[in-house]
């Protein structure tokens, strides 16, 4: 027991060791940050207890997700730079809230969904121009392109992702399949305008976990829930989007669909 004491520091030499004054080191051992055991009046420190403190003191800490206020304020720029085509200001707005620690989906849905959405309903009450709809869109396509990396780690499964025939909006179809592989789904993304047996030939051809069939058109919804079944019956877990629908509901949908 006395070679196990005698291995222990005092706190001046932990704190020697730490590179920090004595008056931090105290106050980390009665905060409870550095564990120590009073002997004799003087604390003692296993090196352990030091080498442990000292990693998580290098080791570089994740910030904290950006406030909604934050992600509010940024969709308002973001509106800004979309109608006015500035993709250079757009993809610096959406690269700062990444690198601060904003995840991709609150991204899209917070800060990039808001914007267009509203530059859709201007153009529908024809105070912008059709060209100023495709050019946003085009932009945001361009940052998810660049932003959306795949994550390492483990794969939930392999997903398709695909609008069909009649439906030739190809953004929500590149919202869901960023949004699944930033959930570590392994993602085949078929784009839009697919015929509705081709997405059944690839599921039979391919072993997929999930399909998702993004619709913005009520027209195509019929075609898109006919082939839903199909591929269920046949054995693929699929989900169907639609008006209101969000990539929340999405993610929480796949990872229901196919525990």
């Amino acid at each position: 027991m006395e070679s196990a004491v005698d291995e222990r520091l005092d706190l001046q030499s932990a704190a020697t060791q730490l590179g920090v004054h004595y008056q931090t080191a105290y106050r980390w051992v009665r905060s409870g940050r550095l564990r120590a055991e009073m002997v004799d009046g003087r604390y003692l420190i296993s090196p352990a207890e030091i080498i442990k403190l000292d990693k998580s003191r290098r080791t570089p800490k994740t910030p904290p997700a950006p406030r909604v206020a934050r992600l509010d304020h940024a969709a308002e720029r973001m509106y800004e730079a979309l109608v006015a085509g500035n993709e250079a200001a757009a993809t610096k707005a959406a690269r700062g809230l990444t690198s601060e620690g904003a995840p991709i989906v609150d991204l899209i849905e917070q800060v990039l969904v808001p914007p267009l959405h509203q530059i859709g309903r201007q153009w529908h009450d024809g105070e912008l121009s059709i060209w100023a709809e495709h050019r946003a869109t085009a932009i945001v396509e361009r940052i998810l392109g660049e932003l959306a990396l795949n994550p390492r780690g483990r794969r939930r499964g392999t997903a398709v992702v695909a609008a069909l025939s009649g439906d030739f909006h190809t953004l929500p179809t590149t919202m869901a399949a960023v949004a699944l592989r930033s959930d570590n789904w392994q993602v085949h993304h078929l784009s839009a305008d697919l015929p509705p047996e081709q997405l059944l030939d690839f599921c039979a051809t391919y072993e997929v976990d999930l399909a998702v069939i993004t619709v913005t058109h009520s027209d195509v919804q019929p075609a898109a829930n006919a082939t839903a079944v199909k591929l269920r019956t046949a054995g693929t877990p699929t989900i169907v989007g639609g008006s209101g629908q969000t990539l929340y509901d999405l993610l929480e949908g796949a990872r229901s669909a196919t525990v």
